[in-house]
């Protein structure tokens, strides 16, 4: 396939992370067996994957930032530490003055206190930590979407994924069995699933449609910035009078590169995190935002160096999926 043709491909999984390859192909008018061979191809080489993901909405303080230096020397184990906490979703390393940068989903500000801040105080050779809380969501990970489809195939698939979706039910417990294997293959059929947890197909089939209807749950098709040619990811830390934020939102929507967007505490109080091809496009990134939002003041901006860890999955040096996953924890 074409690089576009995999764009198509990759778009068409993050609006119909389950949807058939038949519904698929027929969607961008190619053969199901070679876009299934396609993605089996992108998925082996950590290029992208689809994994079941814990979703926050920032209520009650349950999405967090924390900034982390070490001691001289400690940088490796405070890496290998950090990556092992389930709730630390992601791990990253930052062209700043900080060391690391984790990224916290916790049930609420009281637990991330009690039970999981003190985890990460305690890893070994950690000299200070910074923590940020994000008080609204405007735009996550979950909502990043490819432009690569033409309108009539997203139509078309929004459709069946609005169809497999079904009426949000309670979950149960039966039902979060799934999650670990959703986690590590978000495609993986109702035979296979069934299979390694020992029960019946069908039962299986009732307990995904009741958890994937979820609000706490969603399936991500993941894509690696080897893949998309997007070798730069860079976060502006903002000041914006609160009652701007929404607009200020709105505005960086239309950022293609958008990843993430959210009101936050701290010296700051907007961030926001933008996948780019180059550093050059910083400087033409912050004239474009600061003339369309207006009433933005910019604190800081800080290149990551490096992606260790995203959304449970490790990362090489390239941003390629690799080795064993951590799987988060997934909350009520």
């Amino acid at each position: 396939m074409t690089h576009a043709e995999d764009l198509e491909l990759l778009h068409a999984l993050q609006v119909a992370p389950r949807a058939s390859w038949r519904a698929i192909g027929t969607a961008l008018h190619r053969s199901p067996a070679a876009i299934a061979s396609r993605w089996d191809e992108l998925s082996s080489a950590g290029l992208a994957w689809c994994t079941a993901v814990p979703v926050s909405t920032a209520q009650r303080g349950s999405l967090i930032f924390v900034a982390v230096r070490g001691e001289p020397g400690h940088r490796q184990s405070l890496i290998d530490e950090s990556i092992q906490i389930p709730e630390v979703i992601s791990v990253e390393e930052p062209a700043s003055h900080w060391d690391l940068v984790l990224t916290v989903v916790a049930p609420g500000f009281d637990e991330f206190v009690s039970r999981i801040r003190p985890k990460i105080a305690g890893l070994d050779g950690i000299a200070r930590l910074d923590t940020i809380i994000c008080t609204r969501l405007h735009f996550g990970g979950h909502d990043w979407r490819l432009d690569a489809l033409t309108p009539q195939a997203k139509q078309d698939l929004e459709r069946v994924h609005h169809f497999a979706r079904g009426e949000e039910q309670r979950v149960r417990d039966e039902d979060r069995a799934l999650l670990p294997v959703l986690f590590r293959d978000g495609r993986a059929g109702v035979g296979e699933i069934a299979e390694e947890l020992g029960t019946h197909p069908s039962t299986i089939s009732r307990r995904l449609s009741r958890l994937l209807a979820s609000p706490k749950v969603t399936l991500r098709c993941e894509v690696s910035a080897e893949l998309l040619g997007q070798s730069i990811s860079c976060q502006w830390f903002c000041w914006i009078p609160p009652e701007r934020h929404d607009h200020a939102a709105s505005v960086l929507r239309s950022f293609p590169g958008l990843r993430f967007c959210g009101s936050t505490t701290g010296q700051t109080n907007f961030t926001f995190v933008i996948w780019m091809t180059s550093a050059t496009e910083i400087f033409d990134l912050e004239y474009e935002i600061v003339e369309r939002i207006g009433e933005i003041a910019i604190s800081e901006s800080s290149v990551t160096v490096r992606f260790i860890k995203r959304i449970g999955w490790l990362l090489d040096e390239r941003g390629r999926r690799q080795g064993k996953p951590i799987v988060p924890v997934f909350r009520d």
